[in-house]
């Protein structure tokens, strides 16, 4: 932020404080060029103090960021290098007790079956299934084709869509015309 829009933001501060609510809103009109580019002015100032406040926090999120994987890389290490030691104890009482398992205060051990892995090679897959005539191992996607639907059918004033070709009406499709939307453009 440069001295101009520091400048400029100081002066918005000192009206604000200096006036109640209702007394800015009355006081202050756009009634003219000169007062809509005050008001530009304004608007760029605390533009460029947003852009400023972003780029700080960003800029101590990374920091603080960095510190916290720094401490749990550490962190993380230290759980493996015990978890290791622990499943090397668990396995070699599991070969003496195929029932083995503990409980402390502070923990359990044990073990549990998993469900097999399966893996996939989707393309290679795909192309067997269909090869080999098993279409029910084949899902097909339907969804609504938005871009054809907007070049081919006709929206009428009320808003309901027709289709061109055959004239039927298009049911859950209607069309609500928009107003105007402001556009205000700062300069930086």
């Amino acid at each position: 932020m440069n001295a101009l829009e520091q400048m400029e933001l100081d002066e918005l501060q000192e009206l604000v404080f200096q006036l109640s609510e209702a007394e800015v809103k009355q006081r202050f009109r756009i009634d003219s060029f000169d007062s809509l580019n005050w008001a530009l002015r304004k608007l760029a100032a605390l533009e460029a103090k947003r852009k400023e406040n972003e780029a700080l926090a960003k800029k101590e999120y990374e920091r603080i960021k960095a510190w916290e994987e720094k401490m749990t890389k550490g962190i993380e290490e230290h759980k493996q290098f015990f978890t290791s030691l622990i499943e090397e104890y668990a396995r070699s009482q599991r070969a003496a007790d195929p029932k083995w398992k503990a409980s402390t205060p502070y923990g359990k051990v044990g073990f549990r079956k998993q469900q097999p892995k399966w893996m996939y090679d989707e393309q290679k897959a795909l192309e067997s299934v269909e090869s080999t005539g098993l279409d029910k191992f084949i899902r097909v996607k339907k969804e609504l084709d938005k871009v054809a639907l907007k070049a081919s059918a006709k929206v009428l004033e009320d808003g309901r869509v027709i289709d061109t070709e055959t004239g039927v009406f298009i049911e859950g499709v209607s069309v609500a015309e928009q107003p105007e939307a402001l556009k205000v453009e700062v300069v930086e």
